[in-house]
């Protein structure tokens, strides 16, 4: 019986679309590699990528006078019954049981090994998760892929996220991951340089701390001394140059969004029922934690320094992923969502003011803070990541730390609670 999904030409053409193969061929297959489906059924993986996989180069398939498949090697002339993939099979599910073994046994260490059996170990433990329905992410298996293509967790929290979300997209497409590696070494060196050159224009671009002024140090700049070089609140300003020839001093405006609690900190969002502009911290300080105006407790906020797209980082987002809980620019909404089960995703829609419509309809404020909140926490969290356990309950790791918390840690630049970066379902 011809297991493989091949044509008997040899060409190696999948009779199954990648993904699809019949369930008797992969209990094939499994059986002939030497699988246990009832204990081992983690090792069923090796068993879906061999159905998938195309013929091995110089082997021709044919069938003799009593109606055997034979495999032909057309360099050495030998002929054989057994499929030349499946020795190549066998030796992985060999190697992952081996590693697997190991590891339980604490025989050998993720960090003490080479590359290539690195990668193999941490292939075996993705797989066999996932043949679980458990989570094929956790921080172990992330940090060592991340290792592996050249990515310092500690310090580039997008690209370890990036190897996140790929693992993830890996399994769900059912892609090769023995090809992980090859895969995202140029994609990550592109990144890393585009994150560089971003992260010098959003330094440029988004000023990150106030100018306050020189004279008292408490309040924030509004003017600028041309002929002292100095900044000035305007009182201190008005002290020091009342009388003399600082009379006579030319001035520019400081033009900061400094936010109305505390005036060392750049304003990043608007309440919408006070008009006034505050940092996040000062939004919560304001609007939370005033016994004395619990009223407050119900205003709304807008984001005003734009949404990015989570993606690129360099387009300003116009799509919320409810799904996902993710922002994206159009384009990278479309080239992400347009296969697989992402296809089924709902999408909101953002304008340039930062409203949220659902089907052409406005989402109301309340709900649209919510959604606004978990997806910018999703950008903003710094080195705390969003994994799940084995009972899919969500949990954070923080990388520089290399902790984890059950309790959703506070972002200490924005003030918004980390849990909010995922779907509670």
């Amino acid at each position: 019986m011809k297991l493989l999904g091949h044509d008997s030409d040899g060409e190696g053409a999948p009779a199954f679309p990648p993904g699809h193969n019949a369930a008797d061929i992969v209990v094939g297959i499994a059986e002939m590699i030497g699988i246990d489906l009832v204990k081992e059924p983690q090792y069923l993986w090796i068993a879906e990528q061999a159905s998938r996989a195309k013929m091995p180069q110089d082997w021709k398939e044919f069938s003799n006078d009593d109606g055997e498949t034979l495999y032909y090697h057309t360099k050495t002339k030998e002929i054989q019954k057994t499929h030349p993939l499946i020795y190549r099979y066998k030796e992985i599910y060999a190697n992952a049981r081996s590693y697997q073994k190991k590891l339980e046994d604490g025989d050998i260490s993720l960090n003490l090994e080479r590359p290539e059996q690195k990668l193999m170990a941490i292939i075996a433990e993705i797989m066999g998760r996932a043949s679980k329905g458990l989570p094929p992410a956790t921080p172990d298996t992330v940090e060592g892929l991340a290792q592996i293509v050249g990515v310092d967790s500690t310090k580039e929290y997008f690209l370890f996220r990036v190897v996140k979300q790929t693992l993830e997209a890996y399994v769900e497409k059912k892609l090769d991951l023995h090809t992980f590696k090859q895969d995202l070494k140029d994609p990550i060196e592109f990144l890393r340089s585009i994150r560089k050159k971003q992260n010098q224009v959003d330094v440029i671009r988004k000023p990150t701390s106030i100018i306050m002024c020189q004279e008292c140090e408490k309040k924030a700049a509004v003017v600028k001394c041309e002929q002292c070089k100095d900044f000035f609140c305007q009182d201190c300003f008005n002290g020091t140059h009342a009388t003399g020839k600082r009379r006579a001093h030319i001035t520019s405006d400081v033009e900061q969004l400094v936010c109305a609690a505390y005036e060392d900190r750049v304003a990043t969002c608007q309440c919408v029922q006070c008009g006034l502009f505050y940092s996040d911290e000062g939004f919560l300080y304001v609007h939370a934690f005033d016994a004395a105006r619990p009223d407050l407790r119900n205003h709304l906020k807008r984001v005003i320094n734009g949404l990015v797209c989570l993606e690129c980082e360099h387009y300003n987002a116009s799509v919320l992923c409810e799904d996902c809980v993710d922002l994206f620019c159009t384009e990278c909404f479309i080239k992400l969502h347009r296969k697989g089960k992402r296809r089924q995703h709902v999408h909101l829609t953002i304008d340039n003011t930062g409203q949220i419509f659902r089907g052409g309809f406005l989402v109301p404020p309340e709900e649209a803070q919510v959604l606004t909140d978990r997806a910018r926490s999703t950008v903003e969290t710094g080195p705390w990541v969003p994994f799940r356990d084995d009972r899919l309950n969500v949990f954070w790791y923080h990388l520089v730390e290399k902790t984890r918390v059950e309790q959703s840690p506070i972002d200490p630049q924005t003030g918004v609670p980390a849990a909010v970066a995922l779907d509670p379902a």
